[in-house]
């Protein structure tokens, strides 16, 4: 519970019932290197929360892999457009490091969100987030370059190149693990 009391103070204050309600729909789980949290073509209906490893979120187009995004602790993932739309996932959900999450039913904590102000609110801020980290990574597609992206991953999150592959990292970037190698010789640590 202390782990999830931190995380809901990243966004909103919520009340020690507000809390429970919502800890009472997480699960605590133990997921593999490689677990798939949402196959590609399959409707998603669990949010996770990250406490301990990597997640990637990706795509694959004429057998080429396309990461979209990295998830670190503590942050939220899975498929939002999907679960939302309640449609067939578009991207695949992997951890690329065992990792240990939190998981939600999604439905159950919108219906929740709609019972409760202040879960409501709660909600709003989480999506208000996702939102503007989605907008900083095209942001960040569009005006800086490789080198700049890279050097802001490692900003972002310290010690990823001792946690995931290389192709992981330049597919994240997007670019070539051999732009990515020769950006990584060039740099300086």
């Amino acid at each position: 519970m202390e782990f999830f009391k931190e995380f809901a103070l990243n966004f909103h204050p919520l009340s020690e019932n507000g809390l429970e309600r919502i800890f009472n729909l997480l699960t605590v789980k133990k997921l593999p290197k490689n677990y798939e949290l949402v196959s590609l073509n399959e409707t998603p209906v669990n949010v996770y929360i990250l406490k301990t490893g990597v997640i990637r979120s990706y795509s694959v187009k004429k057998n080429k892999e396309h990461t979209k995004t990295i998830y670190t602790p503590i942050s939220t993932s899975g498929n939002l457009g999907a679960l939302i739309k309640n449609k067939p996932s578009t991207l695949i959900y992997e951890c690329l490091t065992d990792c240990e999450v939190l998981e939600c039913n999604y439905k159950d904590f919108y219906n929740l969100s709609l019972q409760y102000h202040e879960i409501s609110i709660f909600h709003y801020k989480i999506l208000q987030n996702v939102y503007i980290r989605e907008e900083g990574k095209i942001l960040e597609l569009q005006m800086l370059d490789a080198t700049q992206r890279y050097k802001k991953l490692q900003e972002n999150y310290p010690g990823i190149d001792n946690l995931i592959n290389q192709y992981h990292i330049a597919s994240y970037l997007n670019i070539t693990p051999v732009q990515l190698s020769r950006i990584r010789k060039n740099s300086i640590y």
